[in-house]
């Protein structure tokens, strides 16, 4: 049954109206009815589709129902340790008899970092630096609890006004890896990448339950990348020649995609992100945090 304006999940969230679709899910606002607050709550839709490793990337085969349920509670039991401002925690959720589980989250309402690299194409650097610094602030949450995101890319990332203007909010956690002590349970992946492929590492396109915290960085230098230029590192007609070129040659240049001048330093910084093995990037996102601080425009 479709959810529509006025439908009410446990005769407590009126739905008010749809905000976007996200991962497993889609998100609506609504009203809870017990504090007159209004929230988002995020419903289990349909799996979304299958990537197979031959394909394009828009393969039509969809995810197991069972596999989708699975990660959607892994979802919510993330979210549910999460605190910081550029994550979103979540508040409450439950199963309603009709429409399935759901999560419920602070109502953030902005656009997504992809819609605007879509509409305005490469944006200022001065503009993009504190916004990608709130990113490396809520990846740096994430690792500080053991849980790696696995599927970063500027879809997953919302931008909205905040107290301070700008603010950066990492959203679905819906791929994401738990620590142990929160994994009663471990989905397949079969031959499908988990996450985006366009924005994955290459050990996350053939080894999907290896990667580390590592990819996270990756997949987010990769938005850096897609922000820098309006385009993505590498050009690929299906994935696996996507997974070929990132595995054997280097990404495009920067200072190729850039009117100059192109600051040299950027320049060596996203390329670390986006190295072939993870062993030649970042260690960490500290470090990766103080390499972006470094770079702050001049005030």
């Amino acid at each position: 049954m479709s959810i529509v304006p006025g439908t009410v999940l446990l005769q407590r969230y009126g739905v008010v109206g749809h905000l976007r679709r996200e991962g497993l899910g889609e998100v609506f606002s609504a009203e809870d009815a017990s504090t007159g607050r209004r929230v988002a709550v995020k419903v289990l839709g349909e799996p979304p589709t299958r990537v197979d490793p031959g394909s394009v990337f828009s393969a039509p085969e969809r995810m197991p129902l069972a596999e989708a349920k699975a990660r959607f509670r892994r979802e919510a039991a993330a979210c549910e340790r999460l605190r910081g401002p550029h994550t979103l925690p979540s508040i409450g959720g439950g199963a309603d008899p009709k429409h399935g589980p759901f999560i419920v989250f602070e109502l953030r309402e902005g656009e997504l970092l992809a819609e605007r690299i879509a509409r305005h194409g490469a944006l200022p650097f001065d503009a993009l630096h504190p916004l990608i610094e709130q990113l490396w602030l809520a990846i740096a949450e994430l690792h500080e609890i053991d849980i790696i995101h696995r599927d970063i890319s500027s879809a997953s990332v919302l931008v909205d006004r905040g107290p301070e203007g700008d603010r950066l909010t990492l959203l679905d956690l819906g791929s994401c890896k738990l620590p142990p002590a929160l994994c009663d349970e471990e989905t397949t992946v079969a031959s499908r990448c988990v996450g985006d492929p366009r924005f994955a590492p290459p050990e996350q396109l053939t080894k999907g339950k290896t990667v580390d915290h590592r990819a996270d960085i990756y997949a987010a230098m990769t938005v850096v990348f897609q922000a820098l230029t309006g385009e993505l590192p590498y050009a690929a007609r299906n994935l696996m020649m996507l997974a070929d070129l990132k595995t054997r040659t280097a990404p495009r240049r920067l200072g190729n995609m850039m009117p100059p001048p192109v600051d040299r330093q950027l320049e060596v910084f996203v390329n670390r992100g986006l190295a072939h093995s993870p062993d030649r990037r970042f260690a960490n996102i500290a470090e990766v945090l103080d390499g972006w601080r470094a770079l702050r425009p001049a005030a």
